[in-house]
Order: C-alpha cells, then sequence, then structure tokens
C-alpha cells in the first residue's frame, strides 16, 4: 500500500505529463446556476420574458434562445426534477453541444378551416442583408401542435411549431439580420429583425 501511495505521489510531482482533464468552464456559469435556481418565480418569469419577440399577423408566439438563456433553462429542468447537486462542471458538459448557438422558436397559427391532415412545410430562416445569402438552420424541427390532449393522429392541427437553431458568429457577421417565417408556398408570413445585442 506504502509503495502504490509513493508511486501515485512521484506521479503527480511530474511536470512533463499531462494534466488531467477538465470539463471546459463557462464564464457565465456561476450567474445561470443562480438564476436558475432562484426561487422568485416572477424574476424568472421576466427574465424569459425579455428573449420573446413581438409576434404578428398569425405567429402566436416567437422567442430567441441563446446559449446563457439555455444554459439557465438547463439548471431550471434540474431544480424542477429536484436535482440541486448540479455543478458548473455538470453545466459545462450539458452546454459543450450548444456552445456559440443561438435557436429561435416561433409558433404559427394555423386557419381555422385549413384541410392539412399532416405538419404544413412551413420553414423558418435567418435573411442577412439584401446582397447575401440568407442562413439556413443548422438544426431544424418542424412540429404540429395539437389540441390539449389529444395524442396520435386524427386530430385538428391549431399550429405549427418551427425550431431552428444557427450559429450566433453568422448571424452577427450579417449586415441586416432578421428571421423569415414562410409558409408550405414559400410565402412570406413574417419577417423580423434579429438584434443580438439585445439578448444575453
Amino acid at each position: 500500500m506504502r509503495t502504490t501511495v509513493l508511486i501515485l505521489i512521484a506521479l503527480a510531482c511530474r511536470p512533463d505529463l499531462p494534466a488531467p482533464a477538465t470539463a471546459p468552464q463557462l464564464p457565465y456559469a456561476r450567474q445561470a446556476l443562480d438564476l436558475g435556481r432562484t426561487r422568485d418565480d416572477a424574476m424568472y418569469e421576466a427574465f424569459s420574458r425579455s428573449y420573446a419577440l413581438t409576434p404578428a399577423d398569425a405567429i402566436d408566439r416567437a422567442e430567441v434562445v441563446t446559449e446563457f438563456r439555455r444554459a439557465v433553462m438547463i439548471v431550471r429542468d434540474h431544480v424542477n426534477q429536484g436535482e440541486y447537486t448540479f455543478t458548473e462542471q455538470d453545466l459545462a458538459k450539458a452546454m459543450a453541444p450548444y456552445a456559440g448557438q443561438v435557436t429561435v422558436i416561433v409558433q404559427v397559427r394555423l386557419h381555422p378551416l385549413h384541410t392539412y391532415a399532416n405538419t404544413p412545410q412551413y420553414d423558418l430562416y435567418v435573411e442577412t442583408g439584401p446582397a447575401t445569402r440568407p442562413l439556413a438552420p443548422a438544426r431544424f424541427r418542424r412540429d404540429a401542435v395539437l389540441p390539449l390532449g389529444a395524442v396520435g393522429p386524427g386530430h385538428t392541427i391549431l399550429a405549427v411549431r418551427l425550431e431552428g437553431t444557427f450559429p450566433r458568429a453568422d448571424i452577427e457577421a450579417a449586415s441586416a439580420p432578421a428571421i423569415i417565417v414562410t409558409d408550405d408556398q414559400a410565402n412570406v408570413l413574417w419577417k423580423t429583425r434579429l438584434d443580438l445585442t439585445r439578448y444575453r
């Protein structure tokens, strides 16, 4: 036993050996943990509302999920499950797939007399400027919104939920970034400026 301990000490003192791997540190981890764990529901709701976009026409709601907001949401999910031992290292691991990403979520209300049997092919992308190519989402989801309690086929689709994830750097490099939502005929249903300087 003594020999094993001495070997471990000797190895630990060798400067030529690489340091043990550690999870990357997030500069905002402590703030995300504090906000995600807050018991002040009004403050948390105000924080969430600050990421909402102003809807119009058929848009029921729209919001932005930045890297920082996602970190707060992840912490909140763990708190809601009764897990209060979630650490900064745990958060860094959970955030690894979302580094440098911004997600836009838009819910589009359908006309009550529509004839869609399946989720219509509505799309979401970011217009970058009058003379540059638009940004397609790196990850994209399109989901039908059904009446409360409805499960499976055979129910009227109330709305379409679009979720697109984009590299933040690409949006920030655009001269005039704007969110565009189109219907299944490629008609523009909604356009709004996307100013990421407004969001943490």
